[in-house]
């Protein structure tokens, strides 16, 4: 009997052992690793838009694109674009859109900074307007015209008159790095006035025809149509670009912010912003 008894407790004994070795089910639950969180930085655009384009006013649209791609966009205007170009250099801001790829070639050379273009937006062709003439063939022998008085873009009212067969720039001038100094042929003997973006529609009373920005034309009340020679749509320098840091060229941030700038909401806005002709998409 003894032996019985002694039997049963081996082997409740063997059970109990048996059960005590299972592995608990909420320790291998607990050493599962935990789902990766998305941190608010890796969806968070920072985004300077200027007022070139009317940059500052497709921000809001650009947010609420980019809200349909999982995004959020912070954005502000910048109070110029070096201020800007300083911000995203420094890693406070990802994205600067509101110059073109020429002035960027400029600031670059002379501030020694590796900036770079990551996807070109719209382009708007400038022009050479006049309060006194309504066409180019009317300008006096002679006669003022005022010039931006900025390096990358000094060169584009002269453009516009060689296109015109008014003057002639030296063979394999640099758009982007052209002043009047590289006029070869100027006939009419035309005067240039380099003038500070700030006041050059203001210069137009006080010259004979100059060049205006979109922008300042629209200001100054003039059609597209007054325009006594207008750029190129081919001028590739001079489309307006969003510019990052190097590292940021392919990530997954700036490909959304593209997206959502190619939009049909982006394009509307300028349809209905600008009269016809006077804006060229880069897509």
């Amino acid at each position: 009997m003894k032996k019985v008894k002694l039997v049963i407790f081996l082997s409740l004994l063997l059970v109990v052992s048996a059960c005590g070795s299972q592995p608990s089910t909420t320790a291998i639950s607990s050493s599962q690793p935990a789902p990766a969180q998305v941190r608010p930085e890796d969806v968070t655009i920072k985004l300077l838009a200027s007022t070139v384009n009317n940059n500052d006013e497709v921000a809001p649209i650009l947010k609420t694109e980019l809200d349909k791609l999982g995004y959020k966009l912070e954005f502000k205007t910048p109070s110029d674009t070096n201020v800007g170009n300083k911000e995203v250099l420094a890693g406070n801001y990802d994205a600067l859109i509101g110059m073109h790829t020429a002035a960027l070639n400029t600031y670059n050379e002379a501030q020694k900074t590796n900036l770079v273009e990551a996807f070109k937006t719209t382009f708007a062709p400038n022009g050479l307007f006049s309060r006194k003439y309504k066409s180019l063939e009317q300008l006096p022998e002679g006669a003022t015209i005022s010039i931006p008085s900025d390096a990358s873009n000094a060169g584009r009212p002269l453009f516009i008159l060689q296109s015109k067969g008014l003057i002639k720039l030296k063979p394999g001038t640099d758009p982007t790095k052209t002043s009047p100094s590289d006029i070869i042929e100027n006939p009419h003997k035309y005067k240039f006035k380099s003038v500070d973006t700030a006041v050059l529609l203001r210069a137009l009373d006080d010259v004979d025809a100059g060049f205006l920005y979109q922008s300042l034309r629209i200001q100054g009340g003039f059609k597209l149509t007054d325009a006594l020679g207008l750029e190129s749509a081919d001028a590739k320098d001079y489309y307006i670009i969003a510019l990052t840091r190097p590292e940021l060229i392919g990530s997954a941030k700036l490909k959304a912010l593209q997206q959502a700038y190619f939009s049909a909401a982006v394009k509307d806005f300028y349809v209905k912003k600008y009269d016809a002709g006077s804006i060229y998409y880069s897509w």
